[in-house]
């Protein structure tokens, strides 16, 4: 992978240390700081990915930035002197804003060079606005490489540009397409907005001064919610340092690359009570710790456990409360449909969910390729682990009908297959199923 600007020498790093109490947290940080002022060939790079990738994760967080040893060591110490109440992000939402915050330049990032390669290679007629289309996919590019390290969101919204990138991102659009919505400034579908409270994570231009100095707390956001400039690396550290602390699991290793050490342990203490049970919430099955586990350790896997079934279908696309309505339906005949995983006190459980499933709406696909396009909506984006809905569906129209792809992580399906669920969902929503065809 190429050099980013995330990767310089100046760009500060984030070391994210979690434990079950603050004592305990305080310890780490406090041990974790004398290492680094003791072993000048520890490398800050090595200890992030360590910590990143190798450290279990608990309620009590904190996270440093700093740009070298000793800054780093600085902040753990101020870290463990500073002991404070954990504020839950809960559920996120990604405001791309309206492309404003990448006028001046372009984030040295692989996944953004390969969306702008995209909008470049366009063929678009006279009188299009090529510019948008480029702010569009830079706007795509830093949102696929967010998603990539953790940052996958509910609903992902924006103006202009920026809502073109969001149609791409939450699937309602292809890339190629968005651009080219973009550019022609057409209405392109918008994501549902969550049916809860959530914490909104906003692309915004430059801020007056970039935070320079280390920081136990992440300055550039205390108090001024979740925000992200694009084109400064010290604002990727400070919003992923906020994250982490209201309990987000983004990799802090900003892909900075690095290998694992062997860094000091949490201290040894004795348990004095045994927490009981957490109204709500239940604990996982063997089946469903099975396979979370497994698809936690191997970041995107989740695909790889998704029973999904498509069809193709005569007549009309029904209505977007109709389709709602049945897919609410389904899960009232099967509340194992309604599960979601989320953590308590650095454990996984289960839960129901109160919300239905939303239905994601997409627009024709001019290369006719309706049953990939509707199938890559539910099965592709993994499922995501915490607070997320584990069963998916999706619909756009054909030449002559609509073609539906219903999309369930394994370990809530229980006995249904995939085509079982397809076919009463089918039923619920009033139309008559037949084979799906083999081509469109």
């Amino acid at each position: 992978m190429s050099t980013t600007f995330l990767e310089g020498a100046g760009a500060p790093r984030v070391l994210a240390v979690s434990a079950r109490d603050e004592d305990a947290v305080a310890a780490v940080c406090q041990r974790l700081a004398e290492r680094l002022e003791g072993d000048p060939a520890l490398g800050p790079d090595d200890v992030a990915v360590t910590l990143a990738h190798g450290r279990e994760r608990f309620a009590v967080r904190r996270a440093v930035t700093g740009r070298d040893r000793a800054e780093l060591a600085a902040a753990l110490r101020e870290a463990a002197r500073d002991p404070r109440p954990t504020e839950a992000a809960g559920a996120l939402v990604l405001d791309l804003g309206d492309g404003s915050a990448v006028t001046d330049g372009t984030p040295d990032l692989p996944q953004v060079a390969e969306a702008v390669a995209q909008a470049e290679a366009l063929q678009l007629p006279p009188g299009s606005d090529r510019s948008a289309a480029r702010t569009a996919a830079v706007l795509h590019g830093t949102g696929v490489w967010l998603a990539a390290r953790g940052l996958r969101p509910l609903a992902v919204r924006g103006q202009g540009p920026g809502a073109a990138a969001a149609a791409a991102l939450h699937g309602a659009l292809t890339l190629p397409d968005a651009l080219r919505a973009a550019a022609d400034r057409t209405t392109v579908p918008a994501a549902p907005e969550p049916g809860r409270s959530v914490s909104v994570v906003r692309l915004t231009a430059p801020r007056s001064a970039a935070p320079d100095a280390p920081s136990a707390l992440p300055g550039g956001l205390a108090g001024t919610g979740l925000c992200l400039d694009p084109l400064d690396p010290h604002s990727y550290a400070h919003l992923f340092a906020a994250l982490w602390e209201r309990g987000v699991d983004v990799d802090c290793s900003l892909d900075r690359g690095g290998r694992r050490v062997r860094l000091p342990g949490y201290p040894f203490r004795r348990s004095g009570e045994v927490t009981g049970p957490v109204s709500g919430l239940r604990p996982l099955t063997p089946h469903e710790q099975r396979w979370l586990f497994h698809d936690l350790v191997r970041r995107g896997s989740a695909a790889e456990h998704t029973l999904c079934a498509t069809a193709v279908l005569p007549g009309p696309l029904p209505e977007p409360r109709a389709a709602e309505t049945a897919l609410a339906a389904l899960q009232q005949r099967h509340p194992a449909l309604r599960t979601v995983f989320t953590q308590h006190g650095g454990r996984w459980f289960a839960r129901t969910s109160p919300a239905p499933a939303p239905v994601t709406h997409l627009g024709r696909d001019q290369r006719n390729e309706v049953l990939a396009q509707v199938r890559a909506a539910t099965v592709e984006a993994s499922f995501a682990a915490a607070d997320a809905p584990l069963v998916r569906c999706a619909l756009a129209p054909t030449g002559d009908g609509w073609a539906v792809a219903l999309a369930v992580y394994a370990p809530v399906a229980g006995s249904s297959s995939a085509d079982e669920l397809l076919a009463e969902w089918v039923e619920l929503a009033g139309s008559s199923l037949r084979p799906a065809a083999a081509t469109l």
